[in-house]
């Protein structure tokens, strides 16, 4: 199962990264009420989805061919990190334009994508909570044994190369 540590190392990356990616996705501010949101949802989204990413990831944990194909697998490491992160730049670079109507009057703000933003962020979570070390980077077939060449002026014997 996943260490308690882990979990906490996770939840102290998630938490602050959670309330940053709020405040980018927020166009309007009403006072107090929006600093209590997200100190209240910095605690409890990214505890709920790091037991959420734990949940997920139980198959890769307790089915053994996928735990030898996922513990440590370094490739599948990098790939979702850089699809993670990859989610969390387009959500930054596409705007999303919302209404706000104060006072009475129409403007359009844009801000950067939510929905983007938030499905790089859970999928940094899973492997922030599901990723164990140490990493292996070869593939976990054994090489090819060599194979045995026979030269042309030897029709009997068999060279190794």
């Amino acid at each position: 199962m996943t260490r308690f540590g882990q979990l906490a190392l996770a939840f102290a990356f998630l938490a602050p990264s959670w309330i940053m990616l709020q405040v980018a996705t927020m166009v309007d501010y009403d006072g107090i009420g929006v600093i209590i949101g997200l100190v209240l949802g910095g605690l409890l989204v990214p505890a709920a989805t790091i037991s959420l990413a734990v949940m997920v990831g139980l198959p890769a944990r307790l089915i053994p061919p996928i735990n030898r194909w996922w513990a440590g697998n370094g490739r599948i490491y990098v790939l979702l990190a850089a699809a993670g992160l990859a989610l969390i730049a387009s959500g930054y670079l596409k705007p999303t334009p919302e209404t706000l109507r104060p006072n009475g009057v129409d403007y359009i703000a844009s801000a950067p994508d939510g929905g983007l933003l938030m499905g790089g962020w859970c999928v940094l979570a899973f492997l922030l909570v599901n990723a164990s070390l140490p990493l292996r980077w070869t593939a976990t077939a054994s090489p090819a044994r060599p194979t045995k060449k026979r030269s042309p002026e030897q029709s009997g014997e068999a060279l190794e190369g």
